[in-house]
């Protein structure tokens, strides 16, 4: 691995560790709605935002869809400005992926970014 992949990795201080680690965030009273996703907001450590992201069963019925999702979450987070902002981020699917496939999801999941992070 190159020294430029690591600087740009997802590292411990930016992924929820542990058991009930989302909890405060599912907690916190700012949501941000998208059309088959919720992004739960909460404030967390000063400069280093975290991401967690919840796939269920029920809306992404195969594994490999599922962890397909959360991947393009994670890379799309780690590339975006809010991931230095200092938030605790819970990204939940809240229904079927829809029509427009990955791509569209992988869209949504930007937008939701940009207004967490008051862009």
């Amino acid at each position: 691995m190159t020294l430029g992949a690591r600087k740009e990795g997802l590292s411990r201080r930016h992924r929820f560790v542990g058991r009930g680690a989302f909890a405060a965030a599912l907690r916190s009273p700012r949501k941000i709605r998208g059309t088959d996703l919720l992004l739960h907001v909460a404030a967390g450590a000063p400069g280093a935002s975290r991401l967690g992201v919840s796939a269920p069963k029920r809306f992404a019925r195969r594994a490999v869809v599922r962890n397909r999702l959360k991947r393009l979450a994670r890379e799309a987070f780690r590339r975006h400005p809010v991931k230095e902002a200092g938030l605790d981020l819970v990204l939940a699917l809240r229904g079927p992926l829809a029509e427009g496939g990955e791509q569209a999801w992988l869209a949504a999941v930007r937008g939701l970014l940009d207004r967490a992070g008051g862009r």
